[in-house]
């Protein structure tokens, strides 16, 4: 699958998993309204029931009332000469029968009764929420308010079926159900999907990061490959070649055999190093490797690295070096500070043009001692400066980069630094070249 089509589908996943829980979550948010919407309605309801329940114990028509039925309440109705009997059949199943009798009774509806009755509803379901009563006449003319609803937000509240009073006047409360209170009735069920999402982008990020990383190491397999083709196949070649001319040749000159043999040793020499390299950095990742400090002449292999790479004849290579020690012995595994440097001194010369000048220092700060390689070369852009120590890197790059090698060199270096203790510093510009400073810490015995 190409890596194209694998961000594709990764970016269509989360996609498809944002929207579908925005669906859901909208869909959760409406029907999460409309059940505090009819709780509202079913409180108001049982308010202006409870408000009348009030009234009617505080009546002197109390036993009476209690006793009857509907058809009993209404025959007394009959009974009376009085303005009730104007009242429709329709007013008296809506409002009930006993609010028409309260009202003959004098016992008239109070709006500030309903309103203490429909707050500690309210209160009691634990949301805070903002309201606003109102009585109106059969015009709709507001006879009486109270709550504490702002007039900015009335039209914007959500209002309850206006009930009937007597004579026409509805009661009708006004109540703003803003998102906040909606999402604090969804908080349990917002932290569970928020949750769920999580879960579920870590599990597509994983796959993804599996998918990439399958897709890296395929890459690096077949770079790697390249490399140890090109790399291996030359100095093996060299010295199959001076080994059949070895066999065939059995009357070579002591001066042919003995420049043949430099060449194949040379050879050997070279693949030893490679493979001790790459023993060395996966004994270091595993930390089985136990550095020998000893007193190291640094001076000494200084002046030896300048003269093996100032005369490899490949490019025109000039060394500039300084060691600063201040008379202090250092001491530090030798075979592999010198391998780290020489490391980096190839990375100069192999990263550069024709003419390479590189410049050494080795000098001795703060109780670190700091080794710096510094080159004229083709630098590093600044999206590579972190991959670069990686293994294999390079070798990743043979063939998009012109590169020849296995990437083994900076990874080299780095763990043998933080081996000691240390750090590697990088700074590099393109086209202007590169600075690498290893970082050490003094130690004062073996």
């Amino acid at each position: 699958m190409k890596l194209r089509t694998v961000w594709i589908i990764f970016f269509l996943s989360v996609f498809s998993l944002l929207a579908f829980q925005s669906v859901w979550l909208s869909e959760t948010y409406k029907l999460k309204k409309k059940e505090i919407q009819d709780s509202v309605d079913s409180q108001f309801v049982e308010s202006v029931g409870k408000e009348l329940k009030c009234r009617l114990e505080k009546s002197y028509l109390e036993e009476e009332v209690l006793i009857m039925d509907d058809n009993a309440a209404q025959a007394k109705m009959r009974d009376q000469p009085s303005e009730i009997f104007k009242v429709e059949g329709k007013d008296v199943l809506e409002a009930g029968i006993f609010q028409y009798i309260l009202q003959f009774s004098k016992d008239t509806f109070r709006l500030y009764d309903l309103d203490s009755v429909f707050q500690s509803k309210l209160t009691f379901t634990g949301v805070p929420l903002t309201y606003l009563l109102t009585y109106k006449d059969s015009t709709g003319v507001i006879l009486e308010q109270t709550g504490n609803l702002s007039s900015s937000r009335v039209g914007k509240a959500f209002h309850t079926v206006p009930l009937l009073i007597v004579d026409g006047k509805r009661v009708q409360a006004i109540v703003d159900i803003s998102p906040s209170v909606i999402f604090k009735r969804m908080a349990w069920l917002l932290a569970a999907s928020f949750l769920m999402l999580i879960i579920i982008l870590v599990c597509i990020v994983y796959q993804a990061k599996t998918i990439f990383t399958q897709h890296k190491l395929n890459r690096l397999r077949v770079d790697f490959t390249n490399a140890l083709t090109h790399d291996m196949k030359t100095p093996l070649g060299t010295i199959k070649s001076v080994l059949s001319l070895f066999r065939n040749n059995t009357e070579m000159k002591p001066e042919m055999k003995e420049k043949l043999g430099k060449i194949a040793m040379e050879q050997v020499v070279n693949l030893l190093k490679l493979v001790e390299k790459i023993l060395t950095i996966a004994m270091m990742e595993e930390g089985k490797l136990t550095l020998k400090r000893d007193s190291v002449d640094l001076p000494g292999i200084i002046d030896e690295l300048k003269r093996r790479f100032s005369l490899s004849g490949e490019k025109q290579v000039t060394i500039l070096s300084s060691v600063e020690l201040d008379n202090r012995i250092v001491y530090l595994e030798g075979t592999l500070i010198k391998d780290a440097i020489a490391n980096l001194i190839e990375n100069a010369i192999k990263y550069s043009g024709d003419s390479v000048r590189i410049e050494l220092d080795c000098y001795i700060k703060d109780d670190h001692l700091f080794i710096r390689v510094k080159d004229n070369g083709l630098g590093i852009p600044e999206k590579d400066q972190q991959k670069i120590f990686e293994k294999f890197e390079r070798g990743a790059a043979v063939g998009r980069k012109g590169a020849k090698g296995f990437g083994l060199g900076l990874s080299y270096v780095k763990h043998v630094t933080e081996a000691h203790g240390g750090i590697v510093v990088l700074y590099s510009k393109e086209k202007e070249g590169s600075e690498f400073t290893m970082a050490l810490p003094l130690v004062n015995s073996k």
